[in-house]
């Protein structure tokens, strides 16, 4: 048993994941460029509808103004998620992370979460974090830094043997059973 006291993670380890969820992570991000492109091709229709008759600039002008204040936009609601995230009663507190053969729990003393193997689709060694895919709004980030040499090997031997056993990912697909449905 492996247990991790104060875990957390800081902004750079909390970044964004590109790969393990496959399409869906391109597909989430649809809603978001859509309308960028959109007016991106508005903008250059327009332009070429125009044939020169604006002035000079005033296109391109438009087409970057509205691509910075739709970054800004971005920033600004993640920002404000993060704030109110940080808020919430369990937003500042310490989460102490106990991984065994049976799963991980995590524990912050307002509430505690048990996590079986068969719910992990897989854990990806990153150079400064593990990540521990759940699902793709849900990947928990145990930060390298919070382990010593040792700890980093009999993670990776414990996920080596978890994957030889068949039990990582397991549930990923589960399928209920009849007495399931109940």
């Amino acid at each position: 048993m492996m247990v991790f006291e104060k875990v957390v993670p800081t902004a750079q380890e909390m970044r964004p994941i590109r790969r393990g969820w496959g399409l869906i992570h391109w597909v989430g991000f649809l809603p978001g460029w859509i309308p960028i492109l959109a007016l991106m091709m508005f903008g250059i229709t327009v332009d070429v509808l125009a044939r020169g008759a604006l002035p000079p600039f005033l296109v391109s002008g438009f087409l970057i103004a509205s691509f910075a204040l739709w970054r800004l936009s971005g920033r600004l609601a993640q920002k404000t998620c993060m704030d109110e995230a940080r808020k919430a009663p369990v937003g500042g507190l310490d989460w102490c992370w106990t991984i065994d053969e049976q799963g991980l729990v995590f524990d912050n003393g307002l509430q505690v979460n048990r996590l079986d193997w068969r719910g992990v689709k897989a854990v990806r060694e990153e150079t400064d974090r593990f990540l521990f895919l759940v699902s793709p709004g849900n990947n928990p980030v145990l930060p390298v830094r919070l382990m010593d040499a040792g700890q980093v090997d009999a993670l990776r031997g414990l996920i080596t043997g978890l994957k030889a056993s068949g039990r990582l990912g397991a549930g990923v697909d589960y399928v209920a059973r009849p007495s399931d449905k109940t």
